[in-house]
């Protein structure tokens, strides 16, 4: 029952029924384990640092360990991150989930050939994304170039390392091997609800009212959601079918047709191994004052959007507003292209899933309501 209610995005009855499930089996790492997922939607993290280690308590396991050093990390709990990383990797030497974990403290601690050496000990598409970018901060420019030509085939639909391969295409000026998407900011799209609804306000104020009344978590774990609300992790928004809910669904799907009428002429594998499924994965985020999301891509999307319900006063710095940019959490450059957006009410805008993007923290006090969505590849 409990699990039936986590999948439903009803977290607090889902807590409810793994509460007495351990009162009842209070030997079973399953329900600590999930127990502290639940726990993590809810912002209650020392909680579920705490059901963690009754779990790891019972019977240790490699996934455990990771998942506190996950846990851990976000309550800036950064050696023992790492100690339990170790622990993970210990049980279970190729271990992707730990290994990436420790990768991404030895890049934060500049500890380049420690973190190279943990991607490539095992041989995932986020680890071999996590291993040019550790090649970057060497200065081994040319091995990534070798890199990313002999895994071309395997790898020109990832996302992570097309990201990548977009900054090099703007920053090495030397021509890439990844075709994904080269010049992923010209793949920008704008449009606005009003084009689609004869009242466009009247709408979009119910939409809110809907929202507000979606279960939502506090700056999710391992999201780049801060000082707001979004859509608990796994919870796809727009399964829900609620008025404006399978309304802005079915707006979304007409952009995303006219997106790939926009750019179907052109010549990547980005529009030319366009997804034909039309699954859409949707979530809310509700930001306050002082809110942002730090700059991120979508590694499981193919095209990202948003859709702006609730904005804010842009003032002096461009508060609120969207930047897009080829630079990544690990690999930068001051004189990468970056584009920024002020949006409005009702605007709806779509780029490729490889593109950084980030919201600019507003100081005004009022939320900035937001729907995003991804189309996900085949």
């Amino acid at each position: 029952l409990g699990t039936i209610f986590k999948i439903l995005g009803r977290l607090d009855e889902a807590l409810l029924s793994f509460d007495k499930a351990s009162e009842l089996a209070p030997d079973s790492v399953e329900i600590y384990s999930i127990k502290a997922e639940i726990l993590i939607n809810l912002g209650k993290l020392k909680e579920a640092e705490k059901s963690y280690r009754t779990a790891i308590k019972i019977k240790p396991n490699p996934a455990l360990y990771s998942n506190l050093a996950g846990l851990l990390v976000e309550l800036g709990l950064l050696d023992e991150a790492y100690n339990n990383c170790c622990k993970a990797i210990s049980l279970k030497p190729d271990f992707s989930e730990a290994l990436m974990n420790r990768w991404s403290l030895l890049m934060g601690n500049r500890e380049y050939d420690l973190a190279l050496k943990d991607a490539d000990s095992c041989n995932t598409k986020q680890s071999r994304a996590a291993g040019l970018e550790a090649l970057y901060a060497l200065g081994r420019i040319d091995e990534i170039y070798d890199r990313i030509d002999k895994t071309s085939e395997i790898d020109n639909e990832n996302i992570r390392i097309a990201a990548f391969s977009a900054f090099l295409n703007a920053t090495e000026k030397r021509e890439m091997p990844n075709k994904f998407c080269q010049d992923p900011l010209s793949f920008i799209y704008f449009s606005n609800l009003k084009y689609h609804l004869d009242n466009n306000k009247e709408f979009i104020g119910d939409l809110i009212n809907e929202l507000y009344q979606v279960e939502s978590t506090f700056q999710p774990i391992a999201n780049t959601t801060r000082n707001g609300f979004q859509t608990p992790s796994g919870i796809n928004l727009l399964s829900k079918s609620t008025n404006c809910i399978s309304i802005i669904k079915s707006i979304i799907l007409k952009e995303i047709d006219e997106y790939y009428l926009k750019f179907k002429h052109e010549t990547c594998t980005f529009i030319e191994k366009w997804p034909s499924n039309n699954n859409i994965f949707g979530w809310h985020v509700i930001l306050k004052k002082q809110g942002y999301q730090s700059a991120h891509i979508h590694p499981g999307g193919w095209l990202s959007g948003v859709i702006y319900l609730k904005v804010v006063p842009a003032l002096d710095n461009d508060e609120g507003s969207i930047e897009f940019s080829l630079n990544g959490v690990h690999y930068h450059q001051d004189n990468s292209p970056k584009r920024n957006y002020q949006p409005q009410s009702g605007d709806v805008v779509m780029f490729p899933s490889s593109l950084y993007h980030r919201t600019i923290p507003f100081t005004t006090n009022t939320d900035r309501i937001v729907v995003a969505f991804d189309l996900m590849p085949q």
